[in-house]
């Protein structure tokens, strides 16, 4: 059921932060694309809270800046490094201006996170190719109302000075009052970055002598609405498009910045019934957004060519290889090949929090069979050029026995603990190789070893290191 006030609503907006993770969060952790050839490569690092969320699907979002229409593909997971998701995307690549315009969106069933096009020319309405789509609501699920207060669709957009909005709905125009009904039609709107539980709200509405259309804050300790800003209003057949001045949000002492440090405002879109004789109800509601004003404009008609440093490889005394290097490039292009070659095998590296422009440390892990020199160099690209370091050598050595296996037993149990209890306190003989018996890796052999062989065995603790 849908009947609740659409205050209540607007409180579950304000909680409907955790779907995005904390509010420090931004979603978009770092966005990048490769040089351009034949085609181009998106990369963006999401963050694991919405990585994780499985009912997402994201989407890179493209187009010629000399065109109106944009082009949608999906990206899927490369790797993950830290906290961070890298998503990716490869696209056939022709402009007839050598740039491309970019953004990423992220949707699932009930709520989704976007970038947007930039309204730079404050045009209102806003040209359908300039919004960006804040997802579709199922036709026919409006409680108590008419085509009118189902909502089908909504957009959003933003200029330096405005925030725009649209809702579509099922059919009807946007009647504002029906006999003693009469109809609100809102996008409500949250700052993340603000603690205090404050909403605001584009409404267009028309209740004589009480309510007009405008930017409403809303207190839930009081339930109180006030306006704090006029809104510009435009319909055309099932669209409704509102805007307002993005100062008369951040002159409200509860709004931080524009956009907030979080790098993106909630917005949900809400119709409304209020009769004079009874409550206000809630008819539909469609996806809580988490809507972020940026996008980003490429320009390939020059590349410069990446640089590698810092290369170098190291024995993780575990019978692996470390191998390290770091790519900058100063266009910021992403790394399209990221390979470590180790004796002429080719591994992929990863990376955590990437800034190209300034160098990014690349890592990679690779496991060895047996103690020797191992060959490695690496050889990356932005797409277009191809860079390689000289080859080196790293030497490695495997351990030969199990960690833990005290007794030199091919297993860690029981008689390890056994073994290691006779040898500190009986005289009893030494693990061999001593190492072995050093399960804790604190460089001693003492009963702190016993006890961590005791939690692994029997508790689940951590393995022989």
């Amino acid at each position: 059921m849908k009947r609740v006030t659409s205050f209540a609503i607007a409180l579950l907006i304000m909680l409907s932060t955790a779907i995005f993770g904390q509010a420090s969060d931004k979603p978009y952790a770092s966005a990048f694309t490769s040089a351009a050839a034949d085609s181009v490569q998106f990369d963006v690092d999401i963050k694991d809270s919405i990585a994780m969320d499985t009912t997402l699907f994201h989407s890179v979002i493209y187009r010629d800046p000399s065109t109106t229409s944009w082009n949608k593909t999906d990206m899927n997971e490369l790797y993950t490094a830290c906290s961070l998701y890298t998503f990716s995307a490869t696209v056939e690549y022709s402009t007839s201006t050598d740039s491309l315009e970019w953004y990423f969106s992220s949707e699932g069933d009930s709520v989704i996170a976007t970038q947007s096009p930039k309204n730079v020319g404050d045009v209102f309405p806003v040209p359908a190719y300039l919004q960006a789509d804040l997802g579709e609501d199922p036709v026919g699920d409006v409680d108590g109302g008419g085509s009118h207060l189902d909502i089908v669709h909504a957009y959003a957009s933003y200029s330096d000075q405005k925030l725009y909005v649209r809702i579509d709905n099922a059919g009807g125009g946007f009647p504002t009052s029906s006999g003693f009904d009469f109809y609100l039609y809102s996008v409500g709107i949250v700052d993340p970055d603000v603690e205090d539980s404050i909403a605001f709200s584009f409404i267009y509405v028309n209740v004589p002598f009480v309510m007009s259309p405008g930017l409403y804050r809303f207190d839930p300790v009081d339930s109180s609405l006030t306006n704090i800003g006029s809104v510009s209003t435009d319909i055309s057949g099932n669209s409704l498009s509102m805007s307002c001045n993005i100062s008369d949000l951040t002159s409200q002492p509860e709004w931080s910045d524009w956009p907030p440090p979080s790098g993106y405002i909630i917005l949900a879109p809400i119709t409304s019934t209020q009769n004079l004789s009874s409550e206000l109800v809630t008819n539909d509601w469609g996806k809580i957004a988490a809507f972020i004003p940026e996008s980003q404009m490429t320009d390939y008609s020059v590349n410069s060519a990446p640089v590698l440093s810092g290369a170098g490889a190291s024995d993780d005394g575990n019978g692996a290889i470390l191998a390290q290097v770091t790519f900058t490039d100063p266009d910021n292009n992403t790394a399209v090949w990221r390979h470590a070659y180790i004796d002429n095998t080719l591994h992929d590296m990863t990376a955590c929090e990437k800034d190209y422009l300034n160098g990014t440390l690349f890592e990679a892990t690779v496991e060895v069979d047996s103690t020797g020199w191992y060959d490695y160099y690496y050889e990356f690209s932005d797409g277009v050029e191809i860079v390689t370091t000289d080859i080196d050598s790293v030497y490695v050595e495997v351990p030969t026995y199990v960690p833990g296996d005290a007794d030199g037993s091919g297993a860690v149990d029981i008689d390890d603990v056994v073994y290691l209890i006779q040898y500190i306190f009986s005289g009893g003989p030494a693990p061999d190789p001593l190492e072995s018996g050093d399960a804790d890796c604190s460089g001693l052999i003492d009963i702190d070893d016993v006890v961590y062989l005791i939690q692994y065995i029997f508790n689940s603790g951590p393995p022989p290191c």
